[in-house]
Protein backbone atom coordinates (compact mmCIF):
# COMPACT_ATOMS: atom_id res chain seq x y z
CA UNK A 1 0.00 0.00 0.00
CA UNK A 2 2.98 2.28 0.50
CA UNK A 3 3.60 2.52 -3.24
CA UNK A 4 -0.06 3.46 -3.76
CA UNK A 5 0.21 6.24 -1.17
CA UNK A 6 3.34 7.57 -2.89
CA UNK A 7 1.71 7.38 -6.29
CA UNK A 8 -1.34 9.31 -5.07
CA UNK A 9 0.89 11.88 -3.39
CA UNK A 10 2.86 12.32 -6.63
CA UNK A 11 -0.34 12.73 -8.63
CA UNK A 12 -1.58 15.30 -6.13
CA UNK A 13 1.68 17.25 -6.31
CA UNK A 14 1.61 17.19 -10.11
CA UNK A 15 -1.97 18.48 -10.16
CA UNK A 16 -1.10 21.21 -7.66
CA UNK A 17 1.93 22.17 -9.72
CA UNK A 18 -0.12 22.35 -12.91
CA UNK A 19 -2.73 24.53 -11.19
CA UNK A 20 -0.06 26.82 -9.74
CA UNK A 21 1.60 27.20 -13.14
CA UNK A 22 -1.70 28.03 -14.84
CA UNK A 23 -2.59 30.56 -12.11
CA UNK A 24 0.79 32.29 -12.20
CA UNK A 25 0.87 32.29 -16.00
CA UNK A 26 -2.58 33.91 -16.19
CA UNK A 27 -1.72 36.56 -13.58
CA UNK A 28 1.60 37.45 -15.22
CA UNK A 29 -0.06 37.53 -18.63
CA UNK A 30 -2.76 39.88 -17.31
CA UNK A 31 -0.09 42.21 -15.87
CA UNK A 32 2.03 42.19 -19.04
CA UNK A 33 -0.87 42.69 -21.44
CA UNK A 34 -2.34 45.40 -19.22
CA UNK A 35 0.91 47.37 -19.49
CA UNK A 36 0.94 46.78 -23.24
CA UNK A 37 -2.66 47.96 -23.59
CA UNK A 38 -1.95 51.20 -21.74
CA UNK A 39 1.16 51.84 -23.85
CA UNK A 40 -0.64 51.11 -27.12
CA UNK A 41 -3.61 53.24 -26.10
CA UNK A 42 -1.27 56.18 -25.41
CA UNK A 43 0.36 55.64 -28.81
CA UNK A 44 -3.06 55.47 -30.47
CA UNK A 45 -4.01 58.79 -28.89
CA UNK A 46 -0.86 60.34 -30.32
CA UNK A 47 -1.57 58.94 -33.79
CA UNK A 48 -5.17 60.13 -33.60
CA UNK A 49 -3.99 63.63 -32.70
CA UNK A 50 -1.65 63.62 -35.71
CA UNK A 51 -4.50 62.44 -37.94
CA UNK A 52 -6.70 65.26 -36.66
CA UNK A 53 -3.93 67.71 -37.47
CA UNK A 54 -3.58 66.31 -41.00
CA UNK A 55 -7.31 66.61 -41.59
CA UNK A 56 -7.22 70.19 -40.35
CA UNK A 57 -4.36 71.02 -42.74
CA UNK A 58 -5.30 68.92 -45.78
CA UNK A 59 -9.03 68.51 -45.25
CA UNK A 60 -11.02 65.39 -44.34
CA UNK A 61 -10.33 62.00 -45.81
CA UNK A 62 -7.24 60.88 -43.87
CA UNK A 63 -8.41 57.79 -42.04
CA UNK A 64 -6.91 54.49 -40.93
CA UNK A 65 -7.43 51.39 -43.09
CA UNK A 66 -10.23 48.97 -42.18
CA UNK A 67 -9.39 46.63 -39.31
CA UNK A 68 -8.45 43.11 -40.37
CA UNK A 69 -9.49 40.01 -38.46
CA UNK A 70 -7.03 39.47 -35.60
CA UNK A 71 -5.34 36.13 -34.84
CA UNK A 72 -6.37 34.07 -31.81
CA UNK A 73 -4.95 35.50 -28.59
CA UNK A 74 -4.40 39.03 -29.91
CA UNK A 75 -4.83 41.81 -27.35
CA UNK A 76 -8.27 43.47 -27.68
CA UNK A 77 -8.65 45.54 -24.51
CA UNK A 78 -9.77 45.43 -20.89
CA UNK A 79 -13.18 44.83 -19.29
CA UNK A 80 -14.01 46.28 -15.90
CA UNK A 81 -17.11 45.89 -13.70
CA UNK A 82 -16.20 47.98 -10.64
CA UNK A 83 -19.00 46.81 -8.32
CA UNK A 84 -18.02 43.18 -8.82
CA UNK A 85 -14.28 43.78 -8.70
CA UNK A 86 -13.84 42.41 -12.23
CA UNK A 87 -10.89 43.75 -14.23
CA UNK A 88 -9.49 41.51 -16.94
CA UNK A 89 -7.66 41.68 -20.24
CA UNK A 90 -9.75 40.81 -23.31
CA UNK A 91 -8.15 38.71 -26.05
CA UNK A 92 -9.34 37.73 -29.50
CA UNK A 93 -10.92 34.29 -29.73
CA UNK A 94 -12.27 31.66 -27.36
CA UNK A 95 -9.61 28.96 -27.58
CA UNK A 96 -8.57 26.98 -24.51
CA UNK A 97 -5.32 28.88 -23.93
CA UNK A 98 -7.00 32.23 -24.60
CA UNK A 99 -9.73 31.64 -22.00
CA UNK A 100 -7.15 30.42 -19.49
CA UNK A 101 -5.31 33.72 -19.79
CA UNK A 102 -8.16 36.20 -20.14
CA UNK A 103 -11.64 37.05 -21.36
CA UNK A 104 -12.24 36.06 -24.98
CA UNK A 105 -13.84 38.19 -27.69
CA UNK A 106 -16.22 35.93 -29.64
CA UNK A 107 -14.94 36.23 -33.24
CA UNK A 108 -18.38 36.22 -34.90
CA UNK A 109 -19.29 39.44 -33.06
CA UNK A 110 -18.07 43.01 -33.73
CA UNK A 111 -15.68 45.07 -31.66
CA UNK A 112 -17.28 48.00 -29.81
CA UNK A 113 -16.00 50.67 -32.18
CA UNK A 114 -17.98 48.97 -34.98
CA UNK A 115 -21.27 49.10 -33.07
CA UNK A 116 -23.51 46.04 -32.94
CA UNK A 117 -23.59 43.36 -30.26
CA UNK A 118 -20.14 42.67 -28.80
CA UNK A 119 -19.77 39.15 -27.40
CA UNK A 120 -17.30 38.27 -24.64
CA UNK A 121 -16.81 34.89 -22.96
CA UNK A 122 -14.86 33.63 -19.94
CA UNK A 123 -14.82 30.73 -17.50
CA UNK A 124 -17.29 30.70 -14.58
CA UNK A 125 -14.47 29.65 -12.25
CA UNK A 126 -12.05 32.19 -13.71
CA UNK A 127 -12.37 35.80 -14.81
CA UNK A 128 -16.20 35.72 -14.84
CA UNK A 129 -16.53 34.06 -11.43
CA UNK A 130 -18.11 37.19 -9.90
CA UNK A 131 -20.82 37.42 -12.57
CA UNK A 132 -22.90 35.29 -10.22
CA UNK A 133 -23.54 38.53 -8.27
CA UNK A 134 -24.27 40.80 -11.24
CA UNK A 135 -27.31 43.09 -11.03
CA UNK A 136 -29.38 45.09 -13.47
CA UNK A 137 -27.91 48.58 -13.60
CA UNK A 138 -24.29 47.53 -13.07
CA UNK A 139 -21.92 49.57 -15.24
CA UNK A 140 -19.40 47.79 -17.46
CA UNK A 141 -16.43 49.58 -19.03
CA UNK A 142 -14.72 48.15 -22.10
CA UNK A 143 -11.45 49.80 -23.11
CA UNK A 144 -9.87 48.99 -26.47
CA UNK A 145 -7.13 50.58 -28.57
CA UNK A 146 -9.87 52.54 -30.35
CA UNK A 147 -11.48 54.07 -27.26
CA UNK A 148 -13.41 53.48 -24.04
CA UNK A 149 -17.06 52.40 -23.99
CA UNK A 150 -19.57 52.12 -21.16
CA UNK A 151 -22.54 49.77 -20.88
CA UNK A 152 -25.31 49.26 -18.34
CA UNK A 153 -26.63 45.77 -17.52
CA UNK A 154 -30.26 45.36 -18.62
CA UNK A 155 -30.96 41.70 -17.98
CA UNK A 156 -29.54 38.25 -17.31
CA UNK A 157 -30.83 34.82 -18.23
CA UNK A 158 -29.83 31.18 -18.54
CA UNK A 159 -29.88 29.51 -21.96
CA UNK A 160 -28.80 26.30 -23.63
CA UNK A 161 -25.42 26.21 -25.43
CA UNK A 162 -27.17 26.06 -28.81
CA UNK A 163 -29.10 29.30 -28.15
CA UNK A 164 -26.61 31.51 -29.99
CA UNK A 165 -29.28 34.05 -30.96
CA UNK A 166 -28.26 36.00 -27.85
CA UNK A 167 -25.29 37.14 -29.95
CA UNK A 168 -27.44 38.50 -32.78
CA UNK A 169 -27.48 42.19 -33.62
CA UNK A 170 -30.12 43.92 -31.48
CA UNK A 171 -30.34 47.14 -33.50
CA UNK A 172 -28.28 49.21 -31.04
CA UNK A 173 -24.76 49.02 -29.57
CA UNK A 174 -24.78 46.26 -26.96
CA UNK A 175 -22.53 43.95 -24.97
CA UNK A 176 -23.25 40.29 -24.24
CA UNK A 177 -21.25 38.35 -21.64
CA UNK A 178 -21.29 34.55 -21.74
CA UNK A 179 -20.13 32.02 -19.16
CA UNK A 180 -21.04 28.49 -18.14
CA UNK A 181 -23.85 27.79 -15.65
CA UNK A 182 -24.52 26.74 -12.88
CA UNK A 183 -21.55 28.53 -11.32
CA UNK A 184 -20.88 25.82 -8.73
CA UNK A 185 -21.58 22.83 -10.97
CA UNK A 186 -18.99 20.06 -10.70
CA UNK A 187 -17.70 19.12 -14.15
CA UNK A 188 -18.70 20.56 -17.51
CA UNK A 189 -21.65 22.88 -16.82
CA UNK A 190 -24.65 22.16 -19.11
CA UNK A 191 -26.04 25.69 -19.54
CA UNK A 192 -24.91 29.23 -20.30
CA UNK A 193 -25.35 32.36 -18.18
CA UNK A 194 -25.97 35.47 -20.28
CA UNK A 195 -25.54 39.12 -19.28
CA UNK A 196 -26.90 41.74 -21.70
CA UNK A 197 -25.85 45.38 -21.39
CA UNK A 198 -26.63 48.42 -23.54
CA UNK A 199 -24.24 51.23 -24.45
CA UNK A 200 -24.81 54.33 -22.36
CA UNK A 201 -22.28 56.66 -23.98
CA UNK A 202 -21.12 57.72 -27.42
CA UNK A 203 -17.72 56.16 -26.91
CA UNK A 204 -14.55 58.02 -25.97
CA UNK A 205 -12.22 57.80 -28.95
CA UNK A 206 -8.54 57.03 -28.46
CA UNK A 207 -7.74 60.50 -29.58
CA UNK A 208 -10.09 62.15 -27.10
CA UNK A 209 -9.13 63.74 -23.82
Amino acid sequence: MRWLERALLLIGLLCLGAWAYAWLDARYFQYREGKLLDAKAASARSVASETDALETFHGPGVSPPPRKASPEGTLVGRIEIPRLGISAIVLEGVGKKTLRRGVGHIPETPLPERGGNVGLAAHRDGFFRELKDVRNGDVITLKTLEGTYEYRVEWTKVVQPADTQVLDDVGAPALTLVTCYPFYYVGSAPERFIVRAQRIDEGTAAGGS
